[in-house]
């Protein structure tokens, strides 16, 4: 029978791992074209896409990026399950 481990990170070990994560999406969101997606390991997807908008007052044309993030299936649950919680639904 296998003893299960349990693994004690150190509040410096936590805030590397984060740092890493946060610096390989940061850089794969800058290297994605438009229209493309990033998956966020199992818990969803980024998708950028390339956004303009006609200004009256100036009459100029802005151009953006706009962000969106697609929960899948695991988070949703997660989510549902936080709020049933919180507000006592069935």
């Amino acid at each position: 029978m296998l003893k299960k481990s349990t693994n004690h990170y150190t509040q410096s070990d936590l805030k590397t791992a984060y740092q890493l994560v946060q610096a390989d999406l940061f850089n794969s969101l800058l290297k994605a074209k438009s229209g493309a997606t990033i998956r966020f390991g199992n818990l969803g997807k980024f998708k950028k896409t390339e956004q303009s908008l006609s200004s009256s007052l100036d009459g100029g044309n802005h151009v953006f990026y706009k962000l969106s993030f697609k929960c899948f299936s695991q988070l949703k649950q997660a989510f549902h399950d936080q709020l049933s919680k919180k507000y006592q639904l069935r």
